[in-house]
């Protein structure tokens, strides 16, 4: 189980090149930022956490040597994008972490659902909302309307299995929440 750390480049987490990093990365496996851009900063210190956003790392085919990420970003809403974007170009750690419970069957269950949502909205106001929350609990909540933001994508496409990730109050999780999940284990840091 991955438990709250600090920071990536200070945790236990193992260490790895780009290289090593391709070589062990799985379809379903979860990839965790900690960025160094402003607005990942702002959510990592209203989430008391060091991640700002996670994605699902997957293969359209088995043959295929391309891995791809699901996510959902500010400027794209849910998407398809690619992992070596983000291990050429991320300003910040990623750690890879996967969900061992998951059955090959479930991880393509989730991403049949994830994949149903492509387009959908990124909702950067339920973010916010849950992000202000986490410091003042007496905050309005936004209640979501099919609108997704990183993590809330991640809650929703775990549904499609008989272990969805945490849901700790009655908001969407924050990548803090992904993480910390029983089922996520961490496996290797880019740092």
């Amino acid at each position: 189980m991955a438990a709250h750390i600090q920071s990536v480049a200070g945790s236990e987490i193992r260490k790895v090149s780009r290289d090593e990093l391709y070589r062990t990365v799985c379809p379903g496996d979860l990839l965790f930022c900690s960025g160094k851009e402003i607005v990942s900063r702002v959510i990592e210190g209203m989430t008391a956490s060091p991640w700002s956003h996670v994605l699902m790392v997957w293969q359209a085919a088995a043959w295929s040597e391309q891995w791809l990420t699901l996510e959902a970003t500010f400027d794209k809403g849910v998407h398809v994008g690619l992992l070596a974007d983000y291990l050429g170009n991320y300003d910040g750690q990623l750690v890879l972490a996967n969900r061992p419970v998951l059955s090959s069957q479930m991880i393509q269950d989730e991403l049949n659902c994830g994949l149903a949502l492509l387009d959908d909205r990124y909702d950067w106001q339920q973010e916010v909302s849950i992000a202000a929350r986490k410091l003042i609990q007496s905050l309005p909540l936004i209640q979501p309307h099919k609108e997704l933001y990183c993590s809330g994508l991640q809650y929703v496409m775990s549904l499609a299995t008989p272990y969805p990730l945490q849901h700790p109050q009655s908001y969407y999780p924050t990548p803090e929440d992904n993480w910390t999940d029983a089922t996520v284990v961490p496996v290797c840091a880019l740092v």
